[in-house]
């Protein structure tokens, strides 16, 4: 593997910059993971924090790859195993990490297969595989939808404790004529849920369950938590509904009503250390942000949400087809930053309180204009983010997987 140090990324992070204006966010630790590394090598892959370190997971041809990789970018366990059913092209599988005998020392795979005992009909499974382990244990039926469904309707999303104690997977069908809740489980070792699926947004009477969408893990006080998308009264807005879960499976249900319509599913948000939420979304053809300031009397119960419109409009893109992916919104101080996803390299934007450009952009290398999709965990000091980078050199292109500390100064001139 190669680490480059903090001062050169810093120039490269400067050199890079139009602007007088100092970065706004500043590369602290990059690593190349190893090219003979086959997960490295996949495209798509899921950064979870569970324990000290990383799991990082991905599915490729009937196959699972997952390792550990520490804060430092030392990739290690890695191992694969076979999904035993064939998988729906969609959704899946997400990936959960829980305890066996040290956290965060198992993976837990989800997804969509065919039924085994419902013809016709969908079984969601979990297959756990536990660091050292030859095999994956055998797979554990957590839900059967009947012959009715159709699997492109089903949403999921997973994740795992940041303690690395118990992972999570939460599903429901989005279906706009019907009110279906999402449920959940709690993922012991084994993938052992108890009991039935808790619902969320399980409103009463069943007709006021909103038609949600946008299925996605957040992280919470925890790091359980999954949130959706529901329509608000006017249908030039909308409504973002987290579900935050304590280990104990106790949870707290909020809801953050946005002065724009979220588009294309794109939306991610952060908790702060004083309990604000920061959140970014697709709007159209701009990327907005709305922060959730709690009032200090409420214990956070209670607050308001400001939208801030077209922070970063389509035409600083180069027009509404270029508009990138919104992978993370994190605090830096009392600003914050907004990570995208471009194929010249993924960039960091610094916006103050009220959504002012503060500081030059940070744009993380690509070889050849050509990185590809970015996962990213946004933690107190810190974000980490990894994205693959297809470098030709001497007629040969190769995959390199980069793995980066990012980290926002808290004052800036």
């Amino acid at each position: 593997m190669k680490k480059i140090g903090t001062a050169a990324l810093l120039a490269f992070a400067l050199f890079g910059c139009s602007s007088d204006a100092p970065p706004g966010a500043i590369i602290s630790q990059e690593t190349t993971l190893p090219q003979s590394s086959l997960l490295a090598s996949l495209a798509d892959v899921s950064l979870i924090r569970a324990g000290d370190s990383f799991t990082l997971a991905g599915y490729d041809k009937g196959q699972v790859r997952w390792g550990r990789l520490s804060p430092a970018g030392d990739l290690t366990n890695e191992t694969s195993f076979a999904l035993p059913q064939p998988m729906l092209a969609k959704p899946g599988p997400v990936f959960a990490v829980t305890q066996k005998n040290s956290p965060g020392d198992q993976l837990i795979a989800i997804s969509i297969t065919d039924s085994t005992t419902d013809p016709g009909g969908y079984d969601l499974i979990a297959v756990a595989h536990t660091v050292g382990d030859k095999s994956a244990g055998a797979p554990v039926v957590l839900a059967t939808l009947s012959d009715v469904t159709d699997p492109e309707t089903v949403q999921l999303a997973a994740g795992a404790a940041t303690s690395g104690k118990i992972g999570f997977v939460a599903w429901g069908i989005h279906a706009e004529n019907l009110h279906i809740p999402v449920n959940f489980f709690l993922l012991p070792a084994g993938a052992a849920a108890s009991g039935n699926p808790v619902r969320a947004l399980d409103d009463v009477p069943t007709t006021r369950i909103p038609f949600w969408d946008c299925l996605r893990t957040t992280e919470g006080p925890t790091g359980l938590g999954f949130s959706v998308v529901v329509p608000d009264a006017l249908p030039s807005k909308s409504r973002w509904r987290t579900i935050e879960i304590e280990e104990s499976g106790n949870t707290r249900d909020m809801t953050y009503p946005l002065d724009a319509q979220v588009t294309s599913c794109q939306i991610v948000g952060s908790l702060t250390s004083t309990g604000a939420y920061l959140i970014a979304f697709q709007a159209g053809n701009a990327i907005d942000i709305a922060s959730y300031r709690p009032l200090l009397s409420d214990a956070g119960e209670n607050g308001n949400v400001t939208t801030y419109k077209s922070v970063l409009p389509s035409a600083k893109f180069g027009g509404p087809l270029n508009l990138p992916k919104v992978v993370w919104t994190g605090p830096a101080g009392n600003d914050f930053t907004i990570g995208v996803e471009r194929p010249s390299g993924p960039q960091v934007f610094r916006f103050t309180y009220d959504a002012a450009p503060h500081g030059a952009t940070l744009t993380l290398r690509s070889a050849n204009g050509r990185a590809g999709p970015v996962a990213a965990w946004v933690g107190p000091d810190a974000v980490y983010a990894t994205y693959t980078d297809q470098v030709s050199q001497s007629g040969t292109t190769t995959t390199w997987r980069y793995f980066v500390k990012i980290e926002s100064p808290e004052n800036l001139p």
